[in-house]
């Protein structure tokens, strides 16, 4: 989904439903009717304003319009229970969050709402039954719904309710990444990498696994978008296998795409080798050096500070420093939409997270 999927802290699955509510009593239609009413471009901040007003009579509303609305009222729906964190907020509507999603999760569904449903199911649907349900979904023929999956994939193994499952699912991603001919779908799985090392009931053996399917993704997928997430969370690699990713990221430090490169660059300069570092003082020599060198290495030194030297973080700071001074904001940039005193800003964020040490 595009929107912020609220986990939730605790669960009342398929098989122990709880107490169900009346929706049909609590809900308001009037407030629901308005937000389907408004034009799309303005529905964001009409639901907010909603929710900060009477947040459960909105979402019993959204869940009972997911029992028997049209496909655009049900995917407005999902869009208002992606806006709440439920657990927290509407405790008392978990169990019936838990049945919606369950019932709206199946094969004969419409694929649009079941692509929209599907990261919202894994983000509230514990146990066996869920990671069944999500592996068959990341096998479907529509490929907005394997995209949907796999985001369910992450929230549910994220969540942490049936950790079991966690390694079948994280070799199903591996998997996907290699061989699934949607882009999105793989960019999709590259991005769903980045937190696997954190899912309750991971192997830390099998993070050589994960090392090889994104360093197979930098080197052999077709589409930019997918190498750049996988070099991006190949750099970020949690610390028992980052010599290993950045051995890796190697072979890309002077990649022709320069969010690739600055990404392998910056983590092996982070580690200390001597021609990484070498390199991208030299990089960063460049008035028009692109952004994303900047990017990354900041976030690496700021990030892995029991890798990168206080020598080479003061360095780093100076160099940003000087492109500030030079007027780097004003260089020619191939993000149009960054404008000079947007890169200005930015730079000055990068400069005050190097500081103080």
């Amino acid at each position: 989904m595009d929107g912020q999927v609220w986990k939730s802290a605790a669960h009342g699955g398929p098989d122990a439903p709880g107490t169900l509510v009346d929706l049909a009593a609590l809900g308001d239609p009037e407030a629901f009717a308005g937000l389907l009413r408004a034009p799309a471009a303005t529905r964001g901040e009409l639901l907010d304003d909603a929710l900060d007003k009477d947040m459960r009579p909105l979402v019993a509303q959204a869940l009972h319009v997911c029992d028997s609305g049209s496909t655009e009222e049900i995917l407005l729906a999902l869009k208002v229970l992606d806006a709440v964190a439920i657990a927290e907020e509407c405790p008392e509507l978990l169990p019936d969050t838990v049945r919606v999603l369950t019932g709206l999760c199946r094969p004969d569904q419409d694929v649009e709402v079941l692509a929209a449903a599907l990261p919202l199911y894994g983000a509230h649907v514990p146990g066996p039954s869920a990671a069944q349900v999500l592996l068959a979904m990341s096998g479907h023929p529509d490929s907005r719904v394997r995209a949907g999956a796999v985001d369910g994939i992450e929230y549910f193994t994220d969540e942490g309710t049936f950790p079991p499952a966690t390694m079948d699912l994280a070799e199903r991603l591996a998997r996907m990444l290699a061989e699934d001919p949607d882009a999105q779908v793989r960019l999709a799985v590259a991005e769903a990498f980045g937190m696997m090392e954190n899912w309750a009931g991971f192997q830390v053996g099998w993070v050589h696994h994960m090392v090889a399917a994104l360093a197979r993704a930098v080197g052999v997928d077709q589409d930019p978008a997918v190498r750049r997430a996988a070099a991006k969370n190949l750099a970020q690699t949690w610390q028992a296998a980052r010599p290993e990713a950045a051995e890796a990221l190697r072979p890309y430090i002077g990649d022709g795409d320069p969010y690739v490169a600055a990404w392998a660059l910056a983590r092996l300069a982070c580690l200390g080798d001597p021609a990484a570092l070498d390199r991208l003082w030299t990089v960063l020599a460049a008035p028009d050096v692109h952004r994303e060198y900047l990017s990354a290495a900041t976030e690496l030194f700021v990030s892995y500070r029991g890798d990168a030297s206080r020598r080479d973080r003061r360095r780093l700071r100076g160099e940003l420093k000087r492109l500030r001074k030079q007027g780097w904001a004003n260089a020619p940039t191939d993000e149009p939409n960054w404008s000079p005193q947007a890169r200005d800003d930015y730079l000055k964020i990068l400069i005050s997270r190097l500081s103080p040490w």
